[in-house]
């Protein structure tokens, strides 16, 4: 409205004679009872006053229906409003009059917006910024729409750029900046614009959920959960349809306490902490929808998925059967075959074998190019000696994604229990092509190194362990296996020295921060 109002006061000097450009490009004198209620409309709209603005500018069209700016006017007050289709027509009317008024333009182009008529919203804009390339508003807004639903980034920058110079305390134009900074991987400067973005309004929580998505998109934990938190305390229902409080917040929030608590150097005690933050923030969700589809189902899922890493199996099978039974029936969306597959993943553990394979092939069945069902499926088979069964299924977890080391591994050890010794180095083989983590293949250079010893290919096998030991110095399993092979090669007093090396103790190892 600032802008509307400094522009209509230029144009109203002197003694209200305002000349207009007119399609025809005739020049009109503006009617003066006219400019006095466009003069009191404006006065009404800076105090917020929109009913009777809204009564101050039909009034000026009463007196004189080519006064573009009084249809401009009344638009802006029927947008506060939220009447976006009343104040369409009335920012048409005023562009009929005069199609270079580039604050019609603006304003047609954020009733759009809210109506979610996004492409329509950009093309006013873009019209705005042609026609005042240097309008704080209109660049803020023309960033915006670029910036949450454009293709291009670096265009949105520019505009954003322009809003913020203009006014540097514009705390949604710094978020959205702190947004295209992020899809162009400028993740410090794009952290930076969020605080500051914060620092301006501390309580808008669409802030705190864009610096948590930054956070995330870099695994760096957290301080996404930080900022979740923050949302999910500055939250507030716009509509009255949305929830009384941040649901995805608490969903998203829940998700990353499991993700951080899988992570090696947290601690046992922080982990258990995380699980039960998990679990409170999905119960968080269930108090306000208790059987609403898709939100109860996901808070379910993740109170399963924090109670399975609890070993808490009976509840948290209890918990993915709620999930799965909430979801109407046919939906094979959202969260259902994660849902089925960490139930019998949960079966699996308590040994029911038949029941595992029938969720886990359920699983299958519904996201067809995952490879993880028919691992577990292997896994089961596994479980109760039935190696080819195993081997079979694991052939179908790599034909979804042959580059999955922990499928050859598991394979090469089900050819090892057949005594197929040479398809087990094969496999091993895949495991270490496939391996990025070294302390993982050394593991797999050490399978391969039992596998040689049972061909009684023991230089392969002193190489195998030997190689184990170099991706991880205090593995003591390949140091003594070392040891045996340089005795099978004949090699006692080597083979001593490497004894002796495995008895040594080992160093204590680094404890990661609580």
């Amino acid at each position: 409205m600032r802008q509307f109002k400094q522009f209509l006061c230029v144009a109203l000097a002197s003694s209200f004679a305002l000349v207009l450009q007119v399609p025809a490009g005739a020049q009109l004198i503006q009617d003066p009872d006219a400019v006095a209620a466009v003069e009191k409309g404006v006065a009404q709209l800076d105090v917020e006053q929109w009913e009777e603005a809204i009564a101050s500018f039909t009034e000026a069209i009463g007196h004189d229906s080519t006064f573009a700016e009084a249809f401009l006017g009344l638009a802006d007050a029927l947008r506060a409003l939220e009447d976006y289709q009343a104040a369409i027509i009335n920012y048409r009317q005023a562009l009929d009059i005069n199609p270079k008024l580039a604050m019609a333009f603006n304003g047609r182009g954020v009733c759009y917006r809210e109506l979610g008529e996004f492409n329509l919203a950009n093309n006013d804009f873009d019209n705005a910024s042609q026609l005042d390339r240097k309008n704080g508003e209109i660049a803020a807004n023309y960033g915006d729409i670029l910036a949450q639903y454009g293709q291009d980034p670096v265009q949105a920058m520019r505009y954003l750029d322009i809003a913020i110079e203009q006014d540097p305390k514009n705390a949604k134009a710094l978020r959205n900046r702190g947004l295209v900074r992020a899809k162009l991987k400028e993740y410090d400067k794009a952290i930076e614009d969020l605080k500051m973005s914060i620092e301006v309004d501390s309580d808008d929580f669409e802030t705190y959920t864009t610096l948590a998505s930054v956070h995330i998109s870099q695994e760096d934990y957290v301080p996404a959960i930080d900022a979740l938190s923050q949302a999910i305390k500055t939250y507030e229902p716009k509509e009255n349809s949305d929830p009384e409080t941040f649901i995805h917040g608490y969903l998203q929030r829940a998700s990353l306490a499991i993700a951080l608590a899988k992570l090696d150097e947290t601690t046992e005690l922080k982990k258990q902490e995380l699980y039960e933050s998990a679990i409170a923030d999905s119960n968080a969700v269930l108090k306000e929808f208790p059987d609403r589809y898709p939100e109860s189902g996901l808070a379910l899922f993740r109170r399963g998925s924090a109670l399975r890493f609890q070993g808490k199996l009976g509840e948290a099978i209890k918990s993915f059967t709620e999930a799965i039974q909430l979801a109407p029936a046919g939906e094979v969306g959202s969260y259902i075959s994660e849902a089925y597959l960490k139930r019998g993943i949960c079966w699996h553990y308590q040994e029911q074998g038949s029941l595992a394979r029938g969720d886990l092939a359920q699983s299958a069945s519904i996201n067809f190019e995952d490879p993880l069902p028919h691992l577990w499926i292997g896994f089961t088979y596994a479980q109760e000696g039935k190696f080819r069964e195993a081997i079979d299924h694991y052939g179908e977890a790599i034909s979804r994604n042959a580059s999955f080391p922990l499928v050859y591994v598991n394979r090469g050890k089900a050819y090892m229990q057949l005594k197929q010794y040479k398809k087990g180095v094969q496999n091993f083989n895949e495991a270490i092509r496939t391996e990025p983590n070294e302390i993982a293949m050394a593991r797999h250079f050490y399978r391969r190194g039992i596998a040689h010893m049972r061909l009684e290919e023991y230089q392969k096998a002193f190489d195998s362990f030997h190689l184990a030991t170099l991706n991880d110095k205090s593995f003591k399993p390949a140091i003594q296996k070392k040891a045996e092979a340089l005795r099978k090669l004949g090699k006692p007093g080597l083979a001593e020295q490497y004894d002796r090396q495995a008895r040594e103790p080992s160093p204590p190892k680094p404890v990661a921060p609580s």
